[in-house]
């Protein structure tokens, strides 16, 4: 084997394996586009002088000096040689699941537009929905009729036969309708029941009524570059930027950031409050607008109180609560806030209470300054720093009970947490950047965002070409509370909060002095 007739194709054969291997890996990382030119050359680099190494240990001096040493020498070599093939398959593979990763969450997904919940008495006897085949269903005319028709094709289609529904306009009337025995069952979205639980008279539904079957409705959506939406719209890009949306589903048009790295931008962060493992259309929690210029490296965090009074886009512009929104999917949220801030939203991430969770444990935590002592969720915080885990942090942000100030509170606390995030993102040293693919795909179903990949990577390289540390600062609308009609609960009365004019128009003036470059300070935000 040793003998250079033999070993020189050996040798051969072991060399052009490792450069092909190594040459893969250097495709992926190049596609993967997110290592800053030095750090990419530096691969590069490390690559090549593997490779060179190799070739002298391989070939240099294959027919002289004493055979033992020649033998020590190619035995290194093709372990060197194994060694860096298998390296660059394993850099290859990541790199690609990475790519992967990313592309689905951002390109042409399928998303959970509703999840329709069939519901009889806790006291009925039927426990599933071949028990309930001949009972009259109970449907919403007025609110949710496509993803309502949806369910009603699934169960008949289940039961081998068309069922009777019978229409009343919200779900209150069917609400009504079944506690007093006028229907035995309807046919309602889950995101109306928990708007359901916020009223006097049926906050008791989730335990006087049960579930007996699921339907999803589920909907493709394509996500558009700046270019096609204003191609679609046969306007140029500029003035795609202006287009307003109807409250249907669909991004609004221009509002894609022809440069993430040098341009202000605004995300629209919606915490969903589901706790499945899936992602489905309900009212949002958490109504966070992140305002970011990247040239100042300046973040403003902006929180809206989940029971603002807003007017909906999806009801005429009728009042009701901002968590409402959501029930009609995220663009009527961020068309709501739009119109509330006189600002326009580039993108939004929405994530549920689980994939809260899952990324707070992804990145290995955070710590949380807390301005006061308290404990939820079986937790305790002290007044000071808290180094919190997926689980802690959830109980920090969703607490409001032990505060005066209630949900205002609840805001600045969840602002803390997303504060945290970005400090641990952006003051590591880049480990977090570095495996965010990997975070993406722990976050699987439960975390969804409009905005591309190729914005994804320039921000991930922008951060790990220089770590710049970014000014985060923070600020909260609030109102006053009360009592009023809501669109999405019709003929009932409940708690809003209404609008501080002077606050609202102090957080428009913040926006715009992130968007023009303005350094903010604590005194900015105070009040």
């Amino acid at each position: 084997m040793w003998k250079r007739k033999r070993w020189v194709p050996l040798a051969v054969l072991a060399f052009l394996l490792q450069l092909l291997l190594e040459a893969y890996a250097a495709l992926h990382i190049r596609k993967l586009n997110m290592l800053p030119e030095r750090y990419l050359y530096l691969a590069y680099g490390v690559l090549a002088g593997f490779a060179v190494l190799n070739f002298f240990l391989l070939f240099w001096g294959t027919g002289h000096g004493p055979g033992k040493r020649r033998r020590v020498r190619r035995i290194i070599a093709i372990i060197l040689a194994i060694c860096m093939g298998a390296g660059s398959v394993y850099v290859a593979d990541v790199t690609g699941k990475i790519s992967q990763t990313v592309t689905t969450v951002t390109e042409t997904t399928t998303t959970l537009a509703a999840m329709e919940g069939v519901y009889v008495l806790s006291s009925d006897s039927a426990a599933d929905i071949q028990a309930a085949a001949d009972y009259s269903f109970g449907i919403m005319s007025d609110f949710d009729a496509e993803n309502t028709q949806a369910a009603v094709s699934e169960i008949s289609e289940v039961l081998g036969k068309q069922i009777t529904t019978v229409s009343r306009p919200s779900a209150i009337e069917n609400a009504a309708a079944l506690y007093q025995g006028d229907i035995k069952a309807i046919i309602l979205n889950e995101a109306y029941v928990s708007a359901l639980t916020d009223t006097e008279d049926y906050a008791d539904f989730e335990t006087a009524a049960k579930l007996i079957y699921e339907v999803p409705v589920k909907k493709t959506v394509q996500k558009q570059t700046t270019e096609e939406a204003a191609e679609v719209a046969g306007v140029s890009s500029d003035s795609a930027a202006s287009a307003a949306g109807d409250g249907s589903s669909g991004k609004s048009l221009g509002g894609i950031v022809s440069d993430v790295t040098e341009q202000s931008f605004v995300v629209y962060i919606s915490g969903s409050d589901t706790r499945s493992a899936i992602l489905d259309t309900s009212r949002s929690d958490v109504n966070i607008l992140m305002v970011v210029n990247p040239r100042t490296r300046q973040i403003l965090l902006l929180n809206t109180p989940r029971d603002y009074y807003v007017e909906n886009p999806a009801g005429n512009w009728a009042y009701d609560k901002l968590t409402h929104c959501g029930i009609y999917g995220i663009d009527c949220s961020e068309k709501a806030l739009e119109n509330l801030y006189s600002v326009k939203i580039n993108y939004y991430a929405q994530i549920n209470f689980t994939g809260f969770e899952t990324l707070i444990d992804a990145i290995g935590g955070v710590t949380v300054d807390s301005p006061e002592a308290f404990e939820a969720g079986g937790y305790s915080f002290t007044e000071g720093e808290n180094t919190l885990n997926g689980k802690q942090a959830l109980a920090f942000a969703r607490e409001r009970h032990a505060f005066a100030g209630g949900d205002n509170v609840r805001g600045q606390n969840q602002m803390r947490v997303i504060k945290a995030v970005i400090s641990k993102i952006t003051s590591d040293g880049g480990t977090v950047l570095l495996h965010y693919g990997e975070i993406l795909d722990s976050l699987s179903g439960m975390f969804v965002t409009d905005m591309n990949s190729d914005d994804i990577s320039a921000l991930v390289k922008m951060q790990l070409n220089d770590m710049s540390s970014w000014n985060v600062e923070s600020y909260a609308v609030t109102g006053t509370g009360g009592m009023d009609t809501t669109y999405s609960m019709p003929g009932y009365s409940l708690y809003v909060m209404y609008q501080n004019p002077d606050m609202v128009t102090k957080a428009t003036d913040l926006i715009d002095k992130v968007e023009s470059g303005v350094i903010l300070t604590d005194g900015d935000v105070a009040g």
